[in-house]
């Protein structure tokens, strides 16, 4: 689903968690891949949170996001995640840049992003810290599949932040489960957008378990400085980048 492939790294889709939620409605002690293709607004266009009053449970209809999104509680516990790979000066702010740069192209003509031609734009060295497959002992900012982007590993980053690596993958766990809990079950990219969007409905459904261990493991007051250590200016990849790979391990 080329939507959802954006969707993971919109930086206005998924980082700001806590913020988003508390935008929507939501407190720590209640509860707490949209792109550019199939009609979707292009990445930076989509927004957190949304007009979501009420509190009813997914599924009821009431909500602009309720009518695709998952019912069912969905189990993260079984989905790894391992520690974040830090190299000190592997990649340059220009590197960084051009990344982005590929990626905005891609995203603005509703195309599809090859691995093996985005880690092209930069060195080598850059590239193996950039990016991974999800199967080895330590992640890379970008999460790879058959020459494909497969996730954004924000954990890491947060694990760096925070210092916990349990942080890092509750973060992770609730990135994914907030995907996981419309890519699958919209059909559309109007309803996988407000299903997205509806941060209330999934943090209080289908994701609530996820959210409730990100609140236990992170904190919902040290979070947001978290998030803004691993913040990017336009992709969510942007911040993992420069603490991993450029910084090597450093959250400023």
């Amino acid at each position: 689903m080329v939507k959802k492939i954006f969707a993971l790294a919109s930086v206005s889709a998924l980082t700001g968690l806590v913020s988003a939620a508390a935008a929507a409605g939501c407190s720590s002690n209640e509860e707490t891949k949209a792109g550019a293709a199939d009609g979707a607004p292009p990445p930076t266009q989509v927004k957190d949170g949304g007009e979501t009053p009420d509190r009813d449970r997914p599924g009821t209809g009431t909500r602009p996001g309720a009518e695709c999104m998952e019912t069912r509680d969905i189990d993260m516990t079984r989905v790894p995640y391992s520690r974040a790979k830090k190299t000190a000066n592997a990649c340059t702010t220009k590197e960084l840049d051009d990344l982005s740069g590929f990626f905005r192209n891609k995203a603005q003509n509703a195309q599809d992003i090859v691995i093996s031609d985005w880690a092209k734009v930069v060195s080598e060295g850059c590239a193996s810290c950039v990016f991974s497959e999800g199967t080895g002992a330590e992640w890379a900012p970008i999460l790879t599949k058959d020459n494909k982007l497969d996730d954004v590993n924000r954990g890491g980053c947060i694990e760096i932040a925070s210092g916990k690596e349990a942080c890092g993958r509750a973060y992770q766990h609730v990135a994914e489960c907030r995907l996981e809990a419309c890519s699958n079950t919209c059909d559309t990219a109007e309803g996988f957008t407000a299903c997205l969007q509806d941060v209330q409905g999934i943090f209080s459904g289908p994701c609530k378990s996820a959210y409730d261990d990100l609140d236990k493991e992170c904190g919902a007051k040290e979070l947001p400085t978290y998030e803004a250590a691993c913040k990017g200016n336009a992709f969510t990849f942007e911040g993992p980048i420069k603490v991993q790979c450029i910084n090597g391990g450093v959250a400023k």
